[in-house]
């Protein structure tokens, strides 16, 4: 069974509508048949709620409705990664090195060290995993 690091940039569209949100519905329908095994580090959880959090106030959906989506992403029991403290010193280290946010840096660095593929939406994070580690990009999943 193909293993991919899934990033908030990804999870946050099987939630909410946004860019290549068909294909986002595809990874999820893969991965709730038992055909993809979805990995991420804790944070996930954190950025998909922020995600929720800022398309409320901004009045995308109902408050409501954010906290229902959200039990919905909670329920699906990805299989998230604790960040140990060594694993957060050595994704800083390259996200300083790459120019790019801790919060990407974390998915890169587990993508790195795991050899899973990186999945995400996100065409910075993307070209900054570029010959580190494989990445795709959400439009190109297959």
């Amino acid at each position: 069974m193909k293993t991919y690091i899934l990033d908030a940039s990804v999870a946050t569209r099987f939630i909410l509508a946004e860019d290549h949100g068909e294909k986002a519905q595809k990874i999820l329908g893969d991965f709730m048949r038992g055909e993809v095994e979805l990995t991420a580090p804790t944070i996930i959880s954190f950025e998909v709620g922020n995600a929720l959090r800022t398309a409320t106030a901004r009045n995308i959906i109902k408050a409501d409705e954010a906290q229902s989506a959200f039990r919905r992403f909670l329920g699906l029991r990805l299989a998230e990664k604790k960040v140990a403290d060594y694993e957060l010193l050595g994704a800083l280290e390259w996200s300083t090195k790459k120019g790019v946010s801790l919060y990407d840096g974390v998915y890169i660095w587990f993508s790195i060290k795991s050899g899973y593929p990186l999945l995400t939406a996100d065409s910075k994070q993307l070209e900054a995993a570029e010959g580190e580690t494989n990445a795709i990009h959400l439009r190109d999943y297959a």
